[in-house]
């Protein structure tokens, strides 16, 4: 059988499916190459002696190895059609052979040098292993081969895919080049300054990439999603929500795993924004990003557009994408000069070496107060994000090391998991910027030019939905590019980069603009957000004592509660029916814990679930300098009691107060299921708690208490003594466990 015989028999032995583009295969001359520029692993075919004749020769088959020399050259990567049939024609090879006894191992062609205008980097070959007539590669049915096209498809060989300028390597720069390199365009992306690209985490922090994001990571490439996920910190698995910022308590909590495990969906996680583009930065290639590049303008002459860099080099490409941030030289140039829109807030962000001690059951919190808010998030690591926002002018600035001393000023009064968080951050690890966005326009842009993410719609932080949405522009921008270029291809026509671009632009437009508002209502409610009367009330602010919730507070939490679960729903899973090959699945690393649930319904079951160890540290006002801090047992068989001496037959457990209003025997605390009660043993002078919305009563004689961490315990009435609960983190983390000693002391002197 000649070589061509053979390609006919493989061809028509797969099941049909479309041919692949013309651009990416290519007939010529046996190739001249060298045996850097190929890479062939031989096929081999063992057991019987058995030969596969054509219909009108006798001759025997060649052998994988000559058949090899025999391919034509120029071969392109391979596409999902050209595996396809591949696939199909091994198991049909398989088949003609004995089955018993047949083995067969696939040829891998790839040339190492990438084409002008579509050709990627070679992709990285599976390991595979067969036996009989099964093939397996990394655990999916696979064949990679590199074939020429039949000659039916030689009119497209002289069609090239577009070449694609991008500006800007943010996030969605990268992944936009990406989804257009894995789909065969020749991608050039221009950024001022890679260690900038590579850098921007240390000035912003980690940022949240949540599960619509990564389904349609998942789209794009499977293994960089894969990268992407094993670097994240999975948040998404555990309790999410608001909580009053002065009290702690839960104000509303989020389900952020239900919406994705229904719709097979990745679970939420943070990353690392540093991390995060140099997985993306490495998949693209550093041969398709130019640094140093800024690109200032372009023209666009209807067929081609150059792009104008600011060193005054151009670039041609058959089309422009403005992925250049809320700053954007490309929307600029497009639109002309429009001031972008301040917030309203100033945002100071750090990095702390901390670990809450509930840390396995809550994943990220805002904390609301009136025209000010909190966020925290575990990172990973031993470390936790957070971001402190402030309703007060552009342009402000902080005397020199003066920021922490400024935060511990606005958000003074508020809870323990605020302020000891703040205390963890070094002086050096917190940042300030105003915080701006851009509403969305009905036009993206124009001709054969484009906008995505921050550059149109710019958003701000409350969803952590900004990074996500360039994530999915990028992605739907590939999809409407490809669909117009096979289009070309079956019409015979040319493409239609235009048109291409209003699809795109026409299929983002409404969802973006949605997330983009609610993104806004949500800084809207933290700016009018009031727990109690009197907040913000000026001269009638003394009714804040009285701790009467405020009638907005009590039904913005109902209709939270209602909305949630169903906006929740929309932003994270809203887009999954438009991401083309991937399959619906859930990973069993993101399962959530059994109670997850329950815990969305019981305060206090989630409480109990906490880790770390409960202390009481001493308070200044009204003590004893001689009083120390008090570790509080987990353990249901014994007690400690409080008195003004200590009992000598129980010195471990019988804690002495040495203060006249302590009764010899006054209280003692307990521990059942977790949690903790206190029992006033008919003192003269009584014992009081204050709980954490700012409530004083009297703990009735002889009758168990249940108390909570932030709750203010007092033994005595005038001359006290006063301790705070509080719970530290049993550091889970190795990093966190070398801080431990600093942690612990930081936090004592806060107390």
């Amino acid at each position: 059988m000649g070589s061509g015989d053979w390609l006919r028999f493989i061809f028509h032995s797969a099941p049909p499916v479309s041919p692949p583009p013309a651009s990416l295969c290519s007939s010529a001359s046996p190739p001249s190459t060298t045996p850097t520029q190929w890479r062939v692993l031989e096929a081999k075919l063992h057991g019987h002696n058995t030969s596969i004749h054509s219909s009108s020769s006798s001759r025997p088959t060649p052998s994988p190895t000559v058949l090899a020399s025999r391919l034509p050259a120029k071969l392109n990567q391979l596409q999902l059609g050209l595996r396809a049939r591949a696939r199909g024609a091994a198991m049909a090879l398989l088949s003609a052979t004995s089955p018993a006894k047949a083995h067969f191992s696939a040829l891998f062609l790839c040339h190492d040098e990438p084409q002008h205008g579509h050709a990627l980097p070679p992709a990285p070959h599976p390991q595979c292993s067969g036996a009989g007539n099964r093939l397996r590669a990394r655990g999916r049915w696979s064949v990679s081969a590199a074939v020429a096209p039949a000659p039916a498809g030689a009119k497209e060989e002289e069609k090239r895919k577009p070449r694609v300028l991008v500006a800007g390597g943010g996030i969605g720069g990268l992944v936009f080049a990406l989804a257009a390199r894995r789909k065969g365009y020749e991608v050039t992306v221009f950024e001022r300054d890679l260690s900038a690209v590579r850098g921007e985490g240390q000035y912003r922090g980690p940022i949240q990439i949540q599960s619509n994001a990564l389904a349609a990571l998942e789209a794009i490439d499977m293994s960089v999603a894969e990268e992407v996920m094993r670097a994240g910190c999975v948040t998404g698995d555990r309790i999410n929500g608001l909580v009053d910022g002065i009290s702690g308590s839960w104000y509303c909590k989020f389900d952020t795993f239900t919406p994705a495990a229904e719709r097979g969906l990745p679970v939420t996680r943070v990353i690392s924004r540093m991390t995060l583009q140099q997985i993306l930065a490495r998949a693209v290639g550093d041969d398709a990003i130019l640094n140093g590049s800024h690109v200032v303008d372009f023209i666009d002459d209807g067929s081609k557009v150059t792009a104008i860099l600011e060193d005054g080099r151009r670039f041609e490409g058959d089309l422009l994408v403005g992925a250049d941030g809320i700053w954007s030289k490309v929307r600029k140039t497009l639109f002309g000069h429009s001031e972008a829109t301040y917030s309203g807030y100033t945002c100071y962000t750090g990095i702390a070496d901390f670990v809450p001690p509930d840390i396995d059951t809550v994943g990220y919190r805002v904390f609301l107060g009136h025209k000010q808010y909190f966020v925290s998030s575990d990172v990973g690591a031993g470390k936790m994000q957070w971001y402190a926002f402030h309703k007060e002018e552009a342009g402000g600035t902080d005397p020199e090391n003066g920021k922490k001393k400024r935060l511990l000023e606005i958000f003074s009064g508020w809870c323990d998991n605020v302020i000891d968080l703040i205390n963890a951050t070094e002086e050096e690890a917190i940042l300030r910027r105003d915080i701006y966005d851009r509403p969305p326009t009905i036009n993206w842009g124009k001709g054969r030019v484009t906008l995505l993410g921050d550059s149109v719609h710019a958003m701000q932080p409350n969803l952590g939905q900004g990074g996500c949405m360039a994530i999915e522009d990028g992605y739907q921008l590939a999809v409407e590019l490809e669909n117009a270029w096979q289009e070309s291809v079956k019409s015979g026509t040319p493409m239609d980069i235009v048109s291409s671009l209003k699809r795109y632009e026409k299929e983002r437009r409404l969802r973006v603009a949605i997330i983009h508002g609610l993104a806004r209502m949500a800084a809207i409610m933290a700016t009018t957000y009031r727990p109690y009367l009197g907040v913000g009330l000026g001269p009638l602010s003394f009714l804040t004592k009285l701790r009467i919730p405020h009638p907005g507070r009590v039904g913005g939490r109902f209709f939270i509660m209602i909305g949630m679960p169903a906006m929740l729903s929309w932003v994270l899973g809203g887009n999954s029916s438009k991401l083309e090959g991937r399959p619906l699945s859930c990973r069993l690393s993101d399962k959530a814990n059994d109670q997850l649930y329950r815990w969305f319904e019981d305060d206090d079951a989630l409480e109990q679930a906490m880790g770390g160890e409960w202390y009481l540290f001493p308070i200044s006002e009204g003590n004893s300098n001689s009083l120390q801090p008090v570790r509080l047992i987990r353990d249901e068989q014994r007690a400690i009691s409080f008195g003004n001496r200590s009992d000598p037959s129980d010195s471990a457990s019988s804690l002495a107060l040495p203060m006249p209003q302590i009764s010899e025997r006054h209280a003692t605390i307990t521990c059942k299921n977790k949690a903790f009660y206190l029992t006033d043993l008919g003192s003269e002078h009584g014992t009081w708690i204050t709980d954490n919305e700012g409530r004083r009563y009297r703990v009735p004689p002889n009758y168990p208490v249940r108390f909570h961490p932030s709750d203010v315990i007092e033994f005595g009435s005038d001359q006290k003594a006063m301790f705070r609960v509080k719970v530290l983190n049993t550091l889970p983390y190795e990093s966190a466990r070398r801080g431990k000693q600093q942690q612990q002391q930081q936090v004592l002197q806060a107390a």
